[in-house]
């Protein structure tokens, strides 16, 4: 036997029909472009792209109004020629590190590591302000990327450690640090 489906009943023609169902998506479409507009708004960082952390630091330290900026110094074990400085603004949650003569490292080796030392925590636990790497000779810009809020900070370290950071470090290879005056 041969299974056949019933015919759809014909839909009565209306030259308004169309018109119903325009009038009717326009809103819908209208709200959701505003949404769009708003997400994007919201989330592109202001002065500049995303991929931009020159004019992003340039930005933060002619507008925020608590900015800390420290110069790096060496550590316990230096690295010649390594310097650049530090910005950070505790009520935007945001900062830039700067880098002249810090080597390129292999990332399948070792990785950079910034460790932001608040007067609110105890020294034997830093917060962690990211993993990172030099991929280039001379002057090098990175954001900071904190992974607990920070409230007040008075010394930002710099260690290397194996691929992916650490949670605490050994503090064995500490080559720069920036102290808040």
């Amino acid at each position: 036997k041969e299974l056949r489906l019933p015919s759809p009943a014909p839909s009565p023609a209306s030259p308004f029909a169309g018109e119903e169902l325009s009038r009717l998506a326009v809103p819908w479409l209208v709200a959701a472009a505003c949404l769009l507009v708003a997400i994007f708004a919201w989330t592109w960082p202001r002065g500049g792209s995303p991929a931009d952390p020159v004019a992003r630091r340039s930005e933060l330290v002619s507008s925020a109004k608590d900015l800390v900026q420290a110069k790096w110094i060496d550590g316990p074990t230096p690295i010649a020629g390594a310097a650049g400085d530090v910005v950070w603004s505790s009520a935007n949650q945001e900062g830039f590190m700067r880098f002249q003569g810090l080597p390129v490292n292999d990332s399948k080796v070792e990785q950079y590591q910034l460790w932001i030392f608040d007067r609110n925590q105890s020294d034997k636990t830093p917060i962690d302000g990211g993993v990172f790497d030099v991929t280039a000779v001379g002057e090098v810009v990175l954001p900071v990327d904190p992974k607990l809020h920070v409230k007040d900070a008075y010394l930002f370290a710099i260690t290397i450690e194996k691929p992916g950071g650490v949670v605490v470090s050994s503090r064995e290879r500490l080559p720069l640090l920036a102290k808040v005056e």
